[in-house]
């Protein structure tokens, strides 16, 4: 059944002090503790070092400016991706409370291909230059923030921000071979499941387990904006009878309105190659 986690309603726990954390998302509510999601929250010049677990694969959102990581300064246009085993010092050198949002894969192994090996501690991807698509059949935009290509040939997870303009719908699908969630970063929209509208906004998550129906709509925001990430990263989407195939087009063009750091050939959500 789709967990839909209500941010708001999460508790929060002093890690130190200064430094709060809510856990959204437990590796036990997903039946084989596929995922787990914490947020840190940290207040003005605070720090914290942290360091994860063995055979783990891990990535981190700046929900805000001012955050430091390792010394070098983490923007809320980049993800960082880690390795199991890595320590990390996180700054907050602002002067305001900061927001990290951290996703973590245990025992990440049994997702790997076989032989397939992390190659990195701690690798880092801009997705601010990577190319806006367009859907072809109605008004959403998406940015790639998971791929093999973006991840040095880790493909165990794949992932995307999804950008609803209002008035913005995605027909009724559902995904085979992976579970994927929604962290929703901007503005509120409908999500659909469970043949039930459900309100969802900023900071809230939806979980999805294999083959479970869904879509969403944006009818009052200016804009309705997700994270969205499959575990693995292996899966197939298969739309509703009748329903038009999601189709994404290249603009050429990155989210700053630049030329984009790379093309991206017109495919078939889930179907792309060279991602």
């Amino acid at each position: 059944m789709t967990l839909l986690i209500k941010g708001t309603n999460i508790a929060e726990y002093e890690l130190k002090e200064g430094v709060k954390q809510k856990l959204l998302l437990n590796r036990h509510e997903t039946g084989d503790s596929r995922l787990e999601i914490r947020k840190i929250i940290m207040e003005s010049k605070q720090n914290i070092e942290l360091s994860f677990e063995q055979e783990s694969l891990n990535w981190l959102h700046a929900l805000s400016k001012g955050i430091e990581i390792n010394s070098s300064n983490f923007d809320t246009q980049s993800i960082k991706v880690i390795n199991g085993g890595t320590h990390l010092t996180i700054n907050n050198i602002g002067g305001e409370t900061v927001e990290l949002l951290i996703c973590t894969v245990p025992r990440v192994k049994r997702f790997l291909q076989e032989g397939e090996q992390i190659p990195f501690d701690i690798h880092s991807v801009d997705w601010s230059v990577e190319p806006v698509l367009l859907s072809e059949f109605d008004t959403r935009k998406r940015i790639y923030l998971a791929s093999s290509g973006l991840w040095n040939g880790i493909s165990c997870v794949k992932g995307e921000m999804i950008i609803y303009p209002k008035g913005g719908t995605a027909p009724l699908h559902h995904h085979q071979n992976a579970e994927h969630f929604q962290y929703i970063v901007q503005g509120s929209g409908t999500a659909i499941f469970n043949n039930t509208e459900h309100t969802v906004k900023k900071g809230d998550i939806l979980y999805f387990f294999e083959n479970e129906i869904h879509a969403f709509e944006n009818k009052h925001s200016e804009e309705f904006i997700f994270f969205e990430f499959f575990v693995p990263g292996n899966y197939k989407t298969i739309w509703s009878e009748n329903s038009t195939i999601c189709t994404w087009v290249p603009t050429g063009k990155d989210i700053k309105g630049r030329k984009a750091s790379r093309h991206i050939e017109k495919h078939i959500a889930g179907e792309g190659s060279n991602i």
